[in-house]
């Protein structure tokens, strides 16, 4: 009868399957995940108090304290300063000057000199450039001129003379269009637009590397949850061991074996809890949080469950071709390349430009007389010219735009590597996940294996045809069976977050938002 209640005893604690087993996982694994009272090692109790957080929470803090991301915002905020520089353009500009002379004794022809001469100038000119790449202008001037000749009083005099004018200044070939006059405003916008995507690009990157630090915790944490399963069983062995010793019915013999795997387990327990440190330090420093005494394990939930999203390779790839910052970016660069491009060619053109001023004038010794003439139109002119002027090589044109179609050509190869990259990336990452599924089958089938084979061992061991080093070694085989799975799981996630980052779903997908 003793040997009988041994063996049921024996088969409660140990036969995975049932009752037992799930309680002490469950007791374990919550232990992991905040739930009950996990013990406190030495080491834990060094790093502090455990932190509880989450991903949307790691995300948030990343995406404000990044220091790529607020590099890449005060890039925008450059480009957009250097969009408003072009406005420039669109100015009117007022220029007004005053000059004046006063000379004694001129001497003239025969040896008369006339006492003194003044002048004085006032000119107000007002121009501004328009859209064809012309310069539209107005001027507006008035001269004092006074001679004084104590010798010849026939040359004494005085004038005031006013004029108002309308130029107009025309590139005729060179120079001349929109596509000129705003050239350097699409530069700036493209310029604008690229620093955008650069910034998404680096949230991306950012928030794949939290999410990455992430998972790495949590395995890191199911690791000890499970190790510290197998050392509740490994000590309710150990237990159950020991009753039997002292009843006569097991060999004292068999409780080293019990004892060298916990204490192989302990020290397995350890190392994981020096990895769940570990990874927590090095999550604090992708979010960017504080690390220091008290302040560096984290915990976070433990949850690895995933769900086959039924993803195909070919419409994953377009999706990823059209969300890709990396070509929006390189087709921005292809756009200012081609604004280059035509620029630098309209340079080929003759320099043809045509100038033409219009406008009344008047003269007269009173100063209100001559404004009055000016503004009866009683004197009017005009001026016009028209200016040609070319090189005959142009090497420096020409070899420029040599240059500029190769460097489009070169982002255009640029462009199409990259997209072999994502190519690449997403197919790695569906083979990923493909492989991961296969994974968590297979070790789920291990298991349950490894479970049946414990429970067979129990029943060798209870029958005397086999030792504690064999059940051991099945438990052993069962924790290898879900140390696995579970590595599986976290391959898979952690491919999920490179399609989604690939695909653009990934920010949207924890509530990121890139300002």
């Amino acid at each position: 009868m003793r040997r009988f209640g041994f063996v049921v005893s024996s088969l409660l604690v140990l036969l995975a399957g049932g009752a037992a087993r799930a309680d002490l996982t469950t007791r374990a694994l919550d232990a992991a995940d905040g739930g009950g009272s996990p013990p406190q090692t030495a080491l834990i109790s060094w790093a502090g108090t455990v932190k509880q957080t989450t991903l949307p929470d790691l995300l948030q803090v990343a995406v404000r304290t990044a220091p790529a991301l607020q590099t890449a915002k005060l890039d925008i905020e450059i480009a957009n300063a250097q969009i408003q520089q072009t406005w420039g353009r669109h100015d009117w500009f007022l220029q007004l000057q005053a000059n004046g002379t006063w000379s004694e004794s001129v001497p003239l022809a025969g040896g008369v000199a006339i006492g003194s001469q003044k002048t004085f100038n006032v000119t107000a000119d007002i121009t501004h450039t328009i859209f064809t790449g012309g310069t539209f202008g107005v001027h507006i001037g008035t001269s004092y001129l006074n001679i004084d000749s104590p010798d010849q009083p026939l040359l004494d005099q005085t004038f005031w003379t006013d004029d108002v004018s309308v130029s107009f200044n025309q590139p005729l070939l060179r120079g001349r269009g929109r596509d000129v006059f705003d050239a350097n405003e699409r530069r700036a916008r493209l310029s604008r637009d690229a620093a955008v995507l650069a910034r998404r690009q680096a949230a991306l990157d950012k928030v794949q590397q939290v999410i990455a630090g992430y998972w790495d915790l949590v395995l890191a944490q199911r690791q000890v949850a499970i190790t510290e399963q197998s050392l509740t069983l490994a000590r309710e062995r150990l237990r159950i061991t020991e009753i039997g010793a002292s009843g006569g019915k097991i060999a004292q013999a068999e409780i080293p074996a019990v004892q060298q795997i916990i204490a192989t387990r302990q020290e397995d327990v350890l190392s994981g809890e020096l990895g769940v440190v570990d990874r927590s330090i090095a999550l604090r420093r992708s979010v960017g949080m504080v690390i220091g005494p008290g302040e560096l394990a984290l915990r976070v939930d433990s949850d690895l469950e995933a769900a086959d999203r039924g993803w195909t390779l070919d419409t994953l790839l377009d999706r990823a071709y059209a969300a890709s910052p990396e070509l929006a970016v390189l087709a921005k660069q292809e756009a200012g390349s081609t604004i280059e491009i035509e620029v630098n060619d309209n340079g080929l053109l003759p320099q043809l430009d045509l100038a033409l001023s219009l406008g009344p004038s008047g003269s007269d010794g009173n100063p209100s007389t001559a404004a009055e003439k000016t503004f009866k139109f009683d004197e009017f002119s005009g001026t016009g010219s028209l200016t040609f002027r070319q090189g005959l090589a142009r090497d420096d044109v020409k070899g420029r735009s040599r240059e500029l179609r190769a460097q489009r050509e070169k982002v255009r190869v640029n462009a199409a590597d990259v997209r072999a990259q994502i190519a690449q990336a997403m197919a790695q990452a569906v083979a990923q996940i493909e492989l991961a599924k296969r994974r968590v089958v297979l070790s789920q089938r291990a298991i349950d294996l490894a479970v049946e084979n414990i429970r067979i061992e129990t029943d060798r061991f209870n029958l005397g045809k086999s030792t504690n080093f064999d059940v051991l070694n099945r438990l052993e085989e069962q924790r290898q069976a879900e140390l696995r799975k579970a590595q599986a799981l976290i391959d898979w996630h952690k491919a999920e977050a490179v399609v989604m980052a690939l695909t653009g779903d990934l920010l949207p997908a924890y509530g990121v938002t890139v300002e």
